[in-house]
C-alpha cells in the first residue's frame, strides 16, 4: 500500500482546524492547555446521554445561566447575547455596521466587509504598533464612521490599549466595539465595567480562546445598546448555543478557582517561550498580554514557516498581510506547555545552524 502523502503547508491550513487529525505541533492557534481539568470533562460526559438527545434551550435561557459567572448588576440575560463563537457575533456585526474604522492590524475576521464600509486606520511598527488615540479619533470622525472596533488585547501583535483610551473613544460617542478574547490574561484592563454607563460600548468575549475548549464554540456580547442587540439577536439562529456548550456554562462556576490557575500558569509557559525566542538571533519577539507571542524575523517568514512544518510537522502563524503588516517578515507563535514550547525553540535553534 502506498505511503499517505503528506500535506503542503497551505494544503494543512485550508482546513481552518481539526488538526486533531493530523500529527502536528500547533502554534498557529492558541490554546489554554491547563483548562478545562478532568472533574468538568467527566461532569459533561455523565450528562452527554441526555444531552445528545435533546434540543438545546433557547437564548434566553442560556443567557441567564450565563449571567451567573459573574456577581455585577450589569452582567445580566438582558445585557448578554451569545454566539457559536466570538467569530459568529463578529459576522454579524458586519452586516449591522455600516461604515466601521477598522485599525490595521487585527483579527482577519473583521475586514471582511466591502472596501466603501470600512475606513482602514493604518497603526505603524515605529512604536510597536501602538494606537495613537487622538490620530483615530481624527479618523473616525473624517471619515464619518459610526462604529470604530478594537482587539484589545491586539491580534496578532499582543499589545494592549489603555482603559482611559478607550474612554476618550466612547466619549465622542462613536459606537465602540472592544473585541476582549484574551483579556482573561490581563482582566484589570477589561472595559465590561463601562458597559452601564456607555451605551455606545459593545464588547465582545471569545470563551474559546483563554478557556480552552475551542471545539465547543462559545462567546459573548455585552452592551446596553437596545438597538445593536436587538439587530444581532434577530440575525441569529433560534438554536445557536450547543447543548455541550450549554452545559458547561452551567458548570463552569465551580470550577472558577482552577480556570484562574490555568491562566497563571498559561501565563508562565508566554514568559518562559518569550525568553527563549529572545535567544533566536533572527526573530524580535514583541512584548504581550496573551497566550501567544508575535515576532519580527530578518528572515523569510514563510520560508520559516514551511521549514518548520515540512521537517519538524511544526505549524506557526505567518501570512500576517494586512496593509502595514504586508510583508514577508512577521510570526505568531501560540504558547503551548513547556514541554512543547522546548519542542519548537530547539527546532529553531537547528535551522539557526543551517543557515
Amino acid at each position: 500500500m502506498p505511503e499517505k502523502r503528506k500535506m503542503s503547508l497551505d494544503e494543512i491550513r485550508s482546513l481552518h482546524g481539526g488538526y486533531w487529525r493530523y500529527d502536528i505541533l500547533d502554534f498557529h492557534y492558541l490554546y489554554n492547555h491547563y483548562f478545562p481539568p478532568k472533574e468538568l470533562i467527566e461532569r459533561l460526559q455523565e450528562k452527554l446521554p441526555k444531552i445528545i438527545d435533546n434540543y438545546p434551550s433557547t437564548h434566553k435561557v442560556i443567557a441567564k445561566s450565563l449571567a451567573k459567572w459573574k456577581d455585577d448588576e450589569w452582567f445580566n440575560e438582558n445585557n448578554l447575547v451569545l454566539g457559536n463563537g466570538s467569530s459568529e457575533l463578529i459576522k454579524v456585526l458586519n452586516q449591522i455596521m455600516p461604515k466601521v474604522t477598522v485599525p490595521i492590524p487585527i483579527f482577519n475576521e473583521y475586514v471582511q466587509l466591502p472596501k466603501e464600509r470600512m475606513n482602514l486606520f493604518l497603526v505603524g511598527e515605529a512604536d510597536k504598533f501602538k494606537i495613537d488615540i487622538g490620530a483615530l479619533i481624527d479618523s473616525i470622525e473624517e471619515s464619518k464612521s459610526e462604529f470604530v472596533v478594537l482587539n484589545n488585547p491586539n491580534n496578532p501583535i499582543g499589545n494592549v490599549l489603555a482603559k482611559s483610551d478607550i474612554e476618550k473613544l466612547l466619549e465622542t460617542g462613536v459606537k465602540v466595539v472592544v473585541d476582549e478574547a484574551f483579556i482573561d490574561f490581563c482582566r484589570d484592563l477589561s472595559v465590561e465595567d463601562l458597559v452601564p454607563k456607555y451605551k455606545n460600548l459593545i464588547v465582545i468575549y471569545s470563551c474559546t480562546k483563554s478557556m480552552g475548549f475551542a471545539g465547543l464554540r462559545l462567546g459573548y456580547m455585552l452592551t446596553t445598546n437596545e438597538e445593536v442587540k436587538e439587530k444581532v439577536k434577530g440575525l441569529l439562529p433560534i438554536w445557536n448555543i450547543n447543548s455541550i456548550a450549554e452545559a458547561f456554562i452551567e458548570i463552569f462556576p465551580d470550577f472558577r478557582k482552577d480556570y484562574e490557575n490555568s491562566i497563571k500558569k498559561t501565563l508562565d509557559d508566554k514568559k518562559y517561550l518569550f525568553e527563549k525566542l529572545k535567544e533566536i538571533p533572527f526573530l524580535e519577539p514583541y512584548e504581550s498580554c496573551t497566550n501567544f507571542v508575535f515576532c519580527k524575523t530578518s528572515v523569510s517568514a514563510r520560508k520559516l514557516a514551511e521549514i518548520l512544518y515540512g521537517r519538524y510537522n511544526i505549524l506557526i502563524k505567518d501570512g500576517l498581510n494586512q496593509a502595514s503588516l504586508k510583508s514577508d517578515s512577521y510570526v505568531r507563535m501560540g504558547v503551548k506547555t513547556k514541554e512543547d514550547n522546548d519542542k519548537l525553540i530547539e527546532a529553531l535553534k537547528q535551522i539557526r545552524e543551517n543557515t
